[in-house]
């Protein structure tokens, strides 16, 4: 048994809270509390809380500042060496923390504990995840290697994994003032520093597309964090730069792109793609060109239309 802290990033998400902290309370091992951090919520979120009466849950508000924030907070107030993350649209399976446990009892030297999970989308289709290196369920050991494991769906999501708080001083917390990227760069973080146990189990069931969740959102105020983590890396060959980590920069590089030029940042976007080399998502770059010519086309049109309609004024 090991006593974990549990932190819930929580901004109005008053129709999910409770589904996500009954998901603790109700694990076959009890040895937590839950850190709900409120990140300045405007709904009812509070109210919903508040009809879960339980000693253990610790409830702290800042003001907006976004989910690694957050994440962040949860960390510092934790009153135990490890910390796991769910976020408040999602929730665990009965045997999440049993699970990370017998991980941590087999393999003490991790810097991480993470399962499998399945995602839920809006229309009620369920997706199991196609995870590239790691055997299939239910496997349970070390990833072996960690860049090779994340070119097709990812491994570890925020939501379905546990770290020591040692883990934390080592690599640094969660990189802030970022929508998109901040917990894949996390990740890659520690496996630059330990292995990651895993067990491809389904432990977790990640919401995809609800309100307020940041896959639905195109922030771009600036590249992502793992974006600049891998090139850091490369450029400074703290690893072996082998062909699955220039593709993994490849694979984020053209995310950020699509997201760029969705949001009429065109020509930046099409600035990272033009010249990219890719051998795994040559059909991917391709789109994403597409993409840019068809946005170009309708922001033409869109101006022309304003220009016409100001000539008639």
């Amino acid at each position: 048994m090991f006593d974990v802290t549990v932190v819930i990033p929580l901004y109005n998400k008053e129709s999910f809270i409770q589904r996500a902290v009954t998901s603790v309370l109700t694990q076959t091992v009890q040895s937590f509390e839950i850190v709900i951090i409120d990140d300045g919520s405007t709904d009812d979120s509070l109210i919903k809380l508040a009809e879960i009466e339980d000693p253990r849950i610790r409830i702290i508000k800042q003001i907006n500042a976004g989910a690694s924030a957050a994440r962040n907070k949860g960390i510092k107030e934790a009153k135990n060496d490890f910390i796991a993350f769910l976020d408040a649209d999602d929730e665990w399976k009965p045997t999440f923390l049993e699970t990370v446990f017998r991980l941590i009892e087999k393999y003490p030297e991790a810097g991480a504990y993470a399962t499998a999970y399945q995602i839920f989308l809006k229309n009620g289709r369920k997706i199991t995840p196609k995870i590239e290196y790691i055997l299939p369920s239910p496997w349970e050991g070390l990833i072996d290697q960690y860049s090779k494991s994340v070119l097709k769906d990812l491994p570890i999501i925020s939501s379905a994994v546990l770290i020591p708080k040692k883990t934390f001083e080592k690599v640094g917390v969660f990189a802030v003032n970022h929508h998109h990227g901040e917990d894949q760069d996390m990740w890659f973080r520690i496996s630059l520093h330990y292995q990651i146990a895993y067990s491809h189990t389904n432990q977790a069931t990640y919401y995809r597309g609800l309100p307020n969740s940041m896959c639905t959102v195109l922030h771009t105020t600036q590249p992502y964090p793992i974006i600049k983590t891998l090139k850091n890396v490369l450029q400074n060959k703290e690893v072996e730069p082998t062909n699955e980590l220039k593709e993994y920069l490849v694979k984020v590089e053209l995310d950020y792109a699509e997201r760029l030029i969705r949001t009429n940042r065109t020509k930046e976007g099409y600035s990272i793609v033009k010249n990219m080399s890719t051998k795994r998502f040559k059909i991917k770059k391709v789109k994403t060109l597409f993409l840019y010519l068809k946005q170009r086309i309708l922001l033409r049109l869109g101006c022309r239309k304003q220009r016409n309609k100001d000539l008639t004024h």
